[in-house]
């Protein structure tokens, strides 16, 4: 029998029944997305869970802070990897299928994401309308996943993330007070609740963060903090809506 892994309030067999009812709720191919996610992120937890030391009451790894404001360039992983791009800060915000595979096995992109200018950590699929344990386990895992990175010697900026209001206990570590944060905001604008949840979480995020600054992938979002962001698009959508091909 599969042991419980702590920090997670279920025991893995408990949660696999809550994934697969939420599962037969979804269309195909989005549920045969979901099942590589929780594969992928079952492999990563068992890989690397005691690995690294944990604080607070939730005992979850601990970022470094990065206080670097000096950020002019971003490349999505997959064509960083592809293409050996390593003068660029390295991002994934992207479909989860095109990066899963760093946490199958992380050490072996270790070497790659050490030479980049930065990486901003990555970030698992959190849809508000999974389980709460659900959310809870993807974003550990990010955290997770950053934290071995950094520990890789990789230059990390902290990805802030949140989904629904349960999340904010622990989307905004204390420690990266004052320091430099990613936030993403792509797909938020599709409905109205989207974007109210995400407001809600960005005025948390300023409140419980302060941050120096923030590096801001994804449209710009009334009630920002501009004076504080440097903002960065997404330059392939961007190339599609305007009828580009890429060279």
């Amino acid at each position: 029998m599969t042991p419980t892994i702590i920090p997670f309030s279920s025991s893995y067999e408990d949660y696999l029944i809550e994934v697969e009812k939420y599962i037969l709720t979804l269309r195909e191919p989005i549920a045969k997305k979901i099942r590589r996610i929780e594969k992928s992120m079952r492999i990563f937890t068992e890989k690397v869970y005691g690995y690294l030391p944990t604080a607070g009451e939730m005992k979850w790894p601990v970022l470094e802070p990065n206080y670097n404001v000096d950020v002019t360039r971003l490349v999505p992983f997959h064509e960083a990897y592809s293409y050996d791009i390593t003068d660029a800060v390295i991002y994934f915000y992207i479909d989860d299928s095109l990066f899963l595979r760093i946490f199958v096995n992380p050490d072996k992109y270790l070497p790659f994401l050490r030479r980049c200018d930065a990486v901003i950590g990555p970030d698992v699929s959190q849809y508000t309308d999974m389980p709460a344990e659900m959310r809870y386990r993807h974003a550990w895992c990010n955290t997770t996943m950053s934290a071995y990175l950094q520990e890789g010697g990789v230059n990390l900026y902290p990805n802030i993330t949140w989904s629904r209001s349960d999340s904010y206990s622990y989307s905004f570590p204390q420690n990266l007070r004052n320091s430099v944060i990613a936030i993403n905001s792509n797909g938020v604008h599709k409905s109205d609740l989207s974007l109210y949840r995400w407001k809600c979480g960005y005025r948390m995020a300023m409140m419980t963060l302060s941050p120096l600054h923030i590096i801001r992938f994804g449209k710009l979002v009334d009630g920002e903090n501009t004076s504080i962001s440097s903002y960065f698009s997404n330059e392939r959508l961007n190339m599609l809506r305007n009828g580009s091909k890429r060279k």
